[in-house]
């Protein structure tokens, strides 16, 4: 057990540069998705997941409508929904309302079958007035095979009973539509958006 603390205090001390470079590395050697896989798989107890996937956080500035920074300067993009881009009618109102709803405040994420975009953006169920630390199912939850899916989830987590889903409040308040891609498996508040 001692050798795997020191494995997991290893990674975790790791700086952004290593995963990058090792990521040019194992992905010129087709190996990036094996890595990945078998480093998330047991992610509750490894702490090296949570030091590039952050479960809480404080939401520093806004971007737009759907994207956000950490305080640590790490961005999250919002799963299931797409807000106006810059320069499109409504950018400036949906850019305005995330920021009333996140900017500055303790932010949970929950991560689904894909946790970062080709951008390197944090892709994320993001949670806001949680009453407790939420008990989030696992990210690949949703997944039995391929392209299937089991039921999505309706109700929020265990902990955040109180809380608001920011992606569907987001497209609730016409803020942003959903996105969704039909080639791809279900993800777990997909029917709670509106596919």
């Amino acid at each position: 057990m001692p050798n795997v603390k020191r494995l997991e205090s290893f990674l975790a001390s790791r700086p952004k540069s290593f995963w990058m470079t090792l990521g040019v590395v194992l992905g010129a050697a087709g190996l990036w998705g094996v890595f990945r896989v078998a480093s998330v798989t047991s992610k509750a107890e490894f702490s090296g997941y949570e030091a590039t996937h952050p479960f809480f956080a404080i939401a520093g500035a806004v971007i737009d409508g759907d994207t956000f920074e950490l305080d640590d300067g790490r961005l999250v993009r919002l799963l299931g929904i797409n807000a106006p881009d810059r320069g499109s009618k409504g950018f400036d109102t949906a850019t305005k309302y995330l920021t009333r709803l996140v900017e500055g405040k303790p932010v949970w994420l929950e991560y689904d079958r894909y946790q970062d975009d080709k951008y390197g953006r944090l892709l994320a169920w993001v949670w806001i007035e949680c009453e407790g630390k939420p008990e989030f199912p696992p990210f690949d939850y949703m997944h039995l095979s391929n392209k299937q899916s089991k039921d999505g989830l309706l109700d929020n987590p265990q902990g955040c009973s109180q809380g608001r889903l920011v992606n569907e409040v987001i497209r609730r308040k016409g803020f942003a539509k959903s996105l969704f891609y039909k080639d791809r498996g279900e993800l777990k508040y997909q029917k709670r958006l509106g596919s």
